[in-house]
């Protein structure tokens, strides 16, 4: 507890004036003759101890009036989160006074001694709770000093720029919001205060120069790039003022209060930081909405960002409502394929024109989703840029519109090889089926030839090359083999029955590529031996990651399979058996890669001569096969480096071989900004992603030479859903924060944790109640004397 005006009890030995003139005052009695001696005798001794009793009641009654008039000029206050404490102790001490009273009058009057000893036992009781529970509020002590409202104070606004402060309410964001609150609370501070902006960004959080540079720091925040959880910025303020020197240090945490922003894998960590920063103030305002209304698009989800062929492109994403409801419409456009766009033309940037492919129109119901699916046939060859946008707006725009980038390829050329009677068929309609040959919709263009034919194969014209079954191939030949993957071949080896010589490919040239050495050849006769993928991480796996527990693997049974043994440093394991022997392995050889399978692709149900060496593609349910070959033959194809869709912040990458594309490029951003980018060691690099949209890249090779990627934000970031009470209390700690959402009270939260709250009023409100009191028993006690 403190004092506004300390001085001011000294007042209190004024209590003594009531006393003084009740002594100086005092009737002294006359002498009157009257007869009945006796009688008045004892009348006048009840008279007497009544008239005591009554005269010293009233004394206390004016001391107290005396007593309380002094306290409430002294001004005392206490911390806010003591008050309850406090006020519950005045309550006590009230009892306390009540049952002295009564105990005292009991005793005065000889009321007997049952009544008196219950009213001691009371009167214990009673004093025994007002001490604990004075000591416990006692203890539970201010914070931060209380003191002058106008002191320098060391304070730190942090404020919530994530994508969802964007939403807009009677026409201001709610960041707009929060800036305005921030340059408010800047002004309020006295001169001498220091004063920092934190934003939830990896920047370390530093003190502003004066309030006016912390003034231009909050108007400077934007919802662009990558963040950090709220959580870790409130922690990183803690961390700067722990370093202040000054006694009242105060934290401002402006947010809307939606979950996004707030969550933190980190559970407790800022909990338990801000118990340990006992002398650290923290307000909450939020400057979020109560209801919000937001229709928002989730992420994209596209068939392939690398097509090949006629292949369509099948694009969906998930429509979420909240707080409304009602039809919406969507709509997909595709930008025009245009070699001399981008181009700037007047200080304006001239992009391809866009084309609308497709339209849904749904109904949504709040709270729920709603799946959309487009299709887009019969793209041509090149980038194109696209959108996914809302044709109705709504109260938050940045998830009203999704952006995406698609490459459209010839088909890739891949050979096959195989030996007579290898029956390859079982491979080449399983990643370019006739059907798809027929519409110029495979994605794979393959060419069978013999073993011994392979000489004469120009490798260089191909992007994969696959060896189905191979007999023992000479020294030379895989030396030959290993240069097409170390200029950025796919090599895919499926070894069978005719590896049975293995000194071929055992041998170092071999080994080189196979990264494993063939130890022998397992056997099950059983239909017990299946693949067993554990981990779905790779390219080639992922595909199956959604349904990893569902896949059918036990209806492929596995009858051989090469035990592969001593793997090379590069080689890794992508899936195994069930036995625990490796399955799938790949090998890395300088741009290109290599991938061997323990088991071919290429026997029959029923070969002849010889025993079925696996189920995989002649299984009823072979789809499983179908997706692990084609996503085996297109990550040696190359396409599984060709990511073009990334999110905010994230680094994009893109291969840049010196042979077919330009080292330097013109960035085109979405700000409008052109930048210079220039690959290093056959990769281009653009760390600048701060904003969604479309980044185009040109270049001249010959000619111009466009690429690019997309930008989108994560569907995370628009998720308005607010935090409860009890959600808050478990990041920030029960009574460890104060939460305001309006300048007047913020104005008070901060008048009282730093002044504390006065009893002033309560003070006024007992000194009413005790002269009333006076008042009355003064006029019946003297009434009745008179």
């Amino acid at each position: 507890m403190a004092f506004v005006n300390l001085s001011l009890l000294l007042g209190g030995l004024f209590t003594a004036i009531p006393i003084v003139l009740h002594l100086a005052m005092r009737q002294k009695p006359k002498r009157l003759p009257f007869p009945a001696l006796r009688f008045l005798q004892q009348r006048r001794e009840t008279n007497r101890r009544t008239l005591k009793l009554r005269h010293w009641l009233l004394l206390a009654l004016r001391c107290l009036a005396v007593a309380v008039i002094v306290l409430a000029l002294a001004r005392p206050t206490v911390d806010s989160t003591a008050v309850a404490g406090w006020l519950l102790s005045a309550a006590l001490l009230a009892m306390v006074l009540l049952a002295a009273g009564c105990l005292v009058i009991s005793l005065v009057q000889r009321k007997g001694r049952l009544l008196s000893g219950t009213l001691s036992l009371v009167t214990a009781i009673l004093l025994v709770a007002l001490g604990a529970n004075t000591i416990a509020a006692l203890g539970k002590g201010p914070r931060v000093p209380l003191g002058d409202q106008r002191a320098p104070v060391a304070a730190a606004l942090v404020i919530d720029s994530s994508p969802a402060m964007m939403y807009r309410f009677q026409n201001q964001t709610r960041l707009e919001v929060a800036q305005e609150t921030a340059t408010w609370l800047i002004r309020q501070f006295p001169l001498e205060s220091d004063v920092a902006v934190v934003e939830a960004r990896s920047e370390p959080a530093l003190f502003s120069v004066d309030l006016s540079a912390a003034r231009k720091a909050v108007s400077r925040i934007q919802p662009d790039g990558p963040r950090e959880p709220l959580p870790r910025a409130i922690q990183k303020a803690l961390r700067l003022l722990a370093a202040d020197d000054k006694a009242r240090k105060e934290i401002y945490v402006i947010s809307d209060l939606t979950r996004s922003s707030w969550e933190d894998q980190q559970t407790g960590a800022l909990r338990e930081a801000l118990e340990a920063a006992a002398d650290v103030t923290v307000y909450v305002i939020d400057v979020g909405v109560k209801s919000p209304r937001n229709v928002a698009l989730g992420a994209l989800r596209l068939s392939a960002e690398t097509l090949a062929g006629d292949n369509e492109l099948v694009l969906e994403t998930d429509l979420r409502a909240t707080g409304t409801s009602g039809p919406c419409v969507a709509e997909l456009f595709v930008e025009q394929p245009d070699p001399d766009r981008p181009v700037i033309v007047d200080g304006r940037t001239l992009v391809p024109q866009e084309v609308r492919r497709d339209r849904q129109e749904v109904t949504v119901e709040a709270g729920g989703a709603t799946r959309l699916q487009f299709r887009v046939p019969g793209l041509p060859v090149g980038l194109h840029h696209g959108t996914v946008r809302l044709v109705q707006e709504d109260n938050l725009a940045l998830d009203n519109v999704r952006y995406f980038a698609v490459n459209v390829v010839e088909a890739w050329p891949v050979l096959v090889v195989a030996p007579a009677g290898v029956e390859s068929a079982l491979l080449t309609e399983a990643i370019a089926p006739f059907e798809f040959r027929e519409t110029n919709r495979a994605r794979f263009q393959c060419t069978v030839v013999g073993q011994g034919d392979l000489d004469n194969q120009a490798l260089q014209n191909y992007a994969v090359v696959c060896l189905v079954d191979p007999q023992p191939l000479t020294p030379p030949q895989w030396q030959r083999m290993t240069r097409f993957v170390e200029h950025g071949g796919g090599l895919g080896i499926f070894l069978g029955h005719h590896a049975a010589e293995t000194t071929s490919f055992n041998s170092s040239e071999a080994r080189t590529l196979l990264g494993a050495k063939l130890a022998r050849v397992w056997r099950s006769p059983d239909r017990d031996l299946v693949l067993a993928p554990n981990r779905y991480d790779h390219s080639i796996l992922a595909a199956f990651r959604d349904q990893a527990t569902s896949v059918p693997w036990a209806v492929s049974p596995i009858f051989r399979h090469w035990v592969l043994t001593g793997l090379e440093p590069d080689a890794t394991v992508l899936a195994r058996f069930s036995n625990g022997n490796p399955a799938l392995v790949e090998t890395m050889r300088g741009k290109g890669r290599v991938i061997t399978w323990a088991t071919p692709v290429s026997d029959p149900l029923r070969p002849p001569g010889r025993v079925c060496w696996n189920e995989l593609p002649t299984s009823e349910i072979n789809w499983p096969y179908l997706v692990l070959i084609n996503e085996t033959v297109r990550y040696l194809a190359g396409t599984g480096d060709q990511k073009l869709n990334y999110g905010v912040g994230e680094v994009a990458r893109l291969p840049n071989g010196t042979d077919a594309f330009p080292q330097r490029y013109d960035l085109f951003s979405p700000g409008d900004e052109l930048l210079d980018v220039t690959a290093h060691q056959e990769v281009l690099t653009v760390r600048i992603t701060d904003r969604p949209g479309a980044y185009r890249l040109k270049g001249f090779r010959g000619g111009p030479v466009n690429r690019g990627f997309a930008v989108n934000v994560d569907p995370r970031e628009s998720d308005l859903r607010r935090l409860t009470a009890a959600e808050l209390d478990e990041l920030l700690g029960e009574g460890q924060y104060q939460l305001a959402r309006d300048r007047d009270e913020i104005v008070l939260e901060v008048g009282q944790a730093r002044v504390g709250r006065e009893f002033y009023p309560y003070l006024m409100a007992v000194l009413v109640i005790v002269l009333g009191i006076e008042h009355l028993f003064g006029n019946r006690f003297y009434g009745n004397a008179d």
